[in-house]
């Protein structure tokens, strides 16, 4: 047994009386059944308690439990099974809405009928003492058990005011909970249900805090996803126009690369232009250089030419000697010498148109000499020139050489800017689209953070006032402090299919 069941038994004074319940059922057997259906005789009478039953069927099912629960008791005695049956009894009254009173008024009935049955049955009910200790033995009992009656209903009724009270101050803070106002506090509660307001309230308050915290911390977000927002917009508009722009500045610099490298192409044509200009240009000095030595050749042969001439006109002097000595003699002659004084003039005519000739000859020999020196100077000053411009020609191709690997190195720079170009172009235009994307994120978030604080803003904390929930589920009926009365067919689907009867 359970200690509550032996501090029970103890206050009873019931402990070591099994024998005396197993005599004390053999008294009671005989006068159980009669007992019993007197008094469900009387309940079926009575409107406030025959509706507990579908009908007298019913009823005496009831009525057979009962006494198979007292037979069983009388038998074993106050055990453990005893016990179970017992709250069970009690747990199918309690639900179907049995109240204590008829419990209690039930026993007193009952009793009265075995009192009498035990005192003053059969030829005992003949003895006027005998039926008077009966009727005595049984307004005891009956006296005892109305007292008892209202004293427990008195208890009940003050248990069931306060549980009203208690459930009016949980139903109006419910109601109001139901339609989010977080600042209600139940206050004033009976004792033995201050715990449950010191939960309750307890609760609330966390509740609260949290709600706040959530409502406060919602807002902050909605700010900073606002500002998100509108910074992703801000920022995907600028990458928009900064990747427009980028890729024109890519297709510029591809331009260019592509121009800087014909230009380079066209750079390395004209160094090999420029090379072969300085080949023929060298070429040209060269046959200068032989122009001048032919001049030299040239001028050396009139030298020459003008010493042979100095032969010849010096022979032309002394044949002019010869001849004129010849005049002389052939006129010393007379006229033996006439035929030689002819040829002595002839001879002078010939002298003569030979130092002419050799004076003319002279004189063009001097001209051309003259014309050959000023052609040799010519030829030298463009000697001269041709060396110069050899080396200028030189300095344009070592300058055009410097340029075209200029222009190289400068467009395989220009080929790794553009590639770098378009390489930032690509990451770009996908930074774009990543933008794109969280922009749409951060409007995602701006919406449910909105309806976020939409649904936190259907609470009522301290310093602000909740709009009443649009649509929200119905205030649970309020419980009452006992369960109404029911029919007998809703009592008969409630009861268990053990313990469907009413003891009394």
């Amino acid at each position: 047994m359970t200690d509550e069941l032996n501090q029970r038994v103890g206050f009873y004074g019931l402990e070591g009386v099994g024998p005396d319940l197993a005599q004390l059922g053999q008294v009671v057997e005989p006068h159980l059944k009669d007992a019993l259906a007197a008094f469900y005789g009387k309940v079926s009478a009575n409107p406030a308690i025959s509706g507990f039953f579908s009908g007298r069927s019913h009823m005496d099912k009831a009525a057979g439990a009962q006494a198979d629960h007292w037979r069983t008791l009388f038998r074993d005695g106050f055990n453990q099974a005893y016990l179970g049956r017992a709250q069970t009894i009690g747990n199918v009254h309690a639900r179907i809405g049995l109240e204590p009173k008829w419990y209690i008024g039930g026993y007193g009935l009952v009793l009265d009928r075995l009192i009498h049955g035990m005192v003053a049955s059969g030829w005992k009910a003949l003895l006027p003492w005998k039926r008077r200790e009966a009727r005595r033995l049984s307004l005891l009992v009956r006296t005892a058990l109305f007292d008892m009656d209202i004293a427990v209903s008195t208890y009940f009724t003050a248990e069931s005011t306060e549980r009203e009270a208690m459930l009016d101050q949980i139903g109006t803070a419910l109601e109001k909970l139901a339609d989010g106002d977080l600042t209600v506090r139940m206050a004033g509660l009976p004792v033995k249900f201050q715990s449950a307001e010191i939960h309750f309230n307890s609760a609330l308050e966390r509740l609260h805090a949290t709600i706040s915290g959530v409502s406060n911390g919602i807002k902050s977000i909605a700010t900073a996803s606002s500002e998100i927002r509108a910074a992703s917009d801000d920022l995907a508009l600028r990458n928009e126009h900064q990747a427009a722009s980028l890729e024109e500045t890519a297709a510029a610099m591809n331009q260019a690369t592509q121009s800087i490298a014909e230009s380079a192409n066209r750079t390395i044509e004209i160094r090999s232009t420029i090379a072969e200009a300085h080949s023929q240009a060298s070429d040209g000095g060269a046959v200068v250089r032989k122009a001048i030595d032919a001049m030299a050749q040239i001028e050396q042969s009139s030298q020459q030419i003008a010493q042979i001439i100095g032969v010849i006109d010096g022979i032309a002097f002394q044949t002019n000697l010869l001849a004129l000595n010849a005049g002389v003699e052939a006129a010393r002659a007379g006229d033996a010498g006439k035929g030689f004084a002819v040829v002595a003039n002839e001879v002078r005519a010939l002298a003569q148109r030979s130092a002419d000739a050799a004076r003319d000859i002279k004189n063009l020999i001097t001209t051309s000499s003259e014309q050959v020196e000023g052609g040799v100077g010519l030829v030298g000053e463009t000697g001269a020139l041709l060396e110069k411009i050899v080396g200028r020609v030189g300095e344009i191709s070592e300058l055009v050489l410097s340029m075209a690997d200029g222009a190289t190195l400068q467009a395989g720079n220009l080929k790794q800017v553009n590639s770098s170009v378009g390489e930032m172009d690509r990451m770009t235009q996908q930074n774009a689209a990543m933008v794109e994307e969280s922009t749409a994120a951060a409007r995602a978030l701006a919406d449910e953070t909105a309806n976020l604080l939409r649904l936190v803003s259907q609470f009522k904390v301290a310093g602000q006032a909740a709009p009443r929930a649009a649509n929200h589920a119905p205030a649970p009926a309020r419980i009452v402090a006992s369960a109404p009365q029911v029919s007998g067919n809703l009592a008969l689907k409630q009861a268990e299919p053990d313990a469907d009867w009413a003891e009394f």
